[in-house]
């Protein structure tokens, strides 16, 4: 399991891929309050730039298949 950014003070952690039966990545949001803020926005982005657009977000976690996606994500987001 791979985890950065997991101090209280950012507005995600990033885990997965853990094994064959989760091979995704996960990205836990830790700041819904900038989410909830910005979601119009993210969810604007997810459309244009992930393969199944705002379907990636479930609750308090944005699910990839892809490090090139969790990469994009990081990048615009972080």
């Amino acid at each position: 399991m791979s985890e950065i950014w997991a101090d209280k003070s950012s507005k995600f952690v990033l885990a997965g891929p853990f094994d064959d039966t989760m091979p995704d990545y996960y990205i836990i949001i830790n700041n819904y309050v900038w989410w909830a803020a910005n979601e119009k926005e993210i969810y604007a982005w997810m459309k244009q730039c992930l393969p199944n657009g705002i379907e990636h977000h479930k609750g308090m976690v944005v699910t990839l298949n892809h490090e090139h996606d969790v990469t994009n994500f990081l990048l615009k987001w972080q």
